[in-house]
This record gives structure tokens, C-alpha cells and sequence, in this order.
């Protein structure tokens, strides 16, 4: 007669194959559960980059500061050289853009003749001043990598965007914005660079050509 030991033995003999097999089936299909939601997540990415549209029509809608402060947490998570962040954001306030647009047409009096005028950051009811830092010769890339964050970033709420080179030099080479780029406070030795408009959109704006012509794959 088989002792009890023996009888255990026996029956983990007989139900460890079986266990085993059903971790393997869990595993698997974890595993497949895993690259659905990363091939998911991928796929939202790619929509997400691939519908973006510089957007130059905003509702006056303003964005709550809640939502404003996530697009710029998701911008300064951005890869940047040697995590030295350098760059500095300054977000406009309403009144802050009149004052800003005001000073600029008035050495500039031909923007105001525009169709739809309201302010020199193609309307828009928010406005980003990314200022460099001078001194690195990387810090234009950071700022880039900033803005691409946070344009996305953006998007995914709903709201547009349309990055503004013009913008940063009207305001640098008008007389009359000194005192509003004063204002600014940039540390010293950080320059504007760019600005971006940002707003919910008022358009639909279908996508430009863009060429592959440029690339080279090199062995």
C-alpha cells in the first residue's frame, strides 16, 4: 500500500504539467494583451501626429489653466540636452496680448490691414514665448523638442496650435514692444525665439504636401 507521501507525489506529478501550462496560457496572454495595448497606444501616437494642422482660426474660447498647466508639464518633459531645460516659457494673458499687439502695430501699421485682424499671433486667445538660452549652442533644438511636446500635447485636448517665428520678430525688432519684452523678465542671456498660438479651433484645415524626397537611408 502507497503511503501518503508517495500518493502526493504522485498526484503533484500529475497536476504540475497541467499548472504549468495554465501559467503558460496566463503569460501568453498577458503578453498578448500587453502588445495589443502598446500597438494601441502606438497607433493613437501616430493619428495624433499625422492629424495636427497648423490652425490660424480660433473660437475666443479661452483654456482653463488646468488644461493649460498639463500642455506645459507634458512640454518640459520633452528630451532636452543634459537635462539642462534651457529655455523659458512665458504664457500671455489676454490684456498682455493687446498691449503686445498694440505696440507692434504702431511701427507696423500694415498687420492691423490684414483680413480679421485681432492681434499679431493669427488671433489666437493664447500665446507661449520661448526664449533660448544664448549661451548653448543646443538650446534651439530643446526649445523645439519644448514645442513639438507641447503642439501635441495640445492636440490631444482639442486645442490648435500654429508655431510664430514672424511673431517673436516683430516683437524683437519693434521700438515700441521693448518695454512689453522687458516685461517678459528672460534671464539674461535668454533671447525670444518663437512663440506659439494656442486655441480651440475654428477650422478644419486640410494637410499640406510633405515629401520623403529628403531622406536617405545610408550604408
Amino acid at each position: 500500500m502507497k503511503s501518503f507521501r508517495q500518493k502526493l507525489t504522485m498526484k503533484l506529478i500529475n497536476i504540475l504539467p497541467l499548472a504549468f501550462a495554465a501559467l503558460m496560457f496566463t503569460a501568453c496572454n498577458q503578453t498578448n494583451e500587453q502588445k495589443s495595448s502598446i500597438q494601441s497606444s502606438d497607433n493613437a501616437i501616430t493619428e495624433l501626429m499625422m492629424s495636427r494642422r497648423s490652425i490660424r482660426n480660433y473660437k475666443d474660447s479661452l483654456i482653463s489653466r488646468e488644461t493649460l498647466d498639463e500642455i506645459l508639464k507634458c512640454g518640459v518633459n520633452a528630451p532636452n540636452g543634459k537635462n539642462l531645460q534651457a529655455y523659458e516659457i512665458r504664457v500671455l494673458s489676454p490684456a498682455l496680448i493687446d498691449s503686445i499687439t498694440n505696440a507692434v502695430v504702431k511701427d507696423k501699421p500694415e498687420l492691423a490691414e490684414r483680413e480679421g485682424f485681432k492681434n499679431i499671433f493669427v488671433n489666437a486667445p493664447c500665446v507661449l514665448c520661448i526664449a533660448y538660452d544664448t549661451t548653448y549652442d543646443m538650446s534651439q533644438v530643446d526649445c523645439g523638442l519644448l514645442g513639438e511636446n507641447i503642439i501635441l500635447s495640445a492636440w490631444s485636448k482639442g486645442i490648435g496650435s500654429c508655431c510664430l517665428g514672424s511673431s517673436a520678430r516683430w516683437i524683437k525688432d519693434s521700438p515700441s514692444a521693448k518695454p512689453y519684452l522687458d516685461k517678459l523678465a528672460f534671464t539674461e542671456g535668454y533671447e525670444l525665439l518663437y512663440c506659439i498660438a494656442l486655441g480651440y479651433p475654428n477650422e478644419t484645415p486640410e494637410a499640406k504636401p510633405r515629401t520623403m524626397d529628403k531622406i536617405k537611408y545610408m550604408e
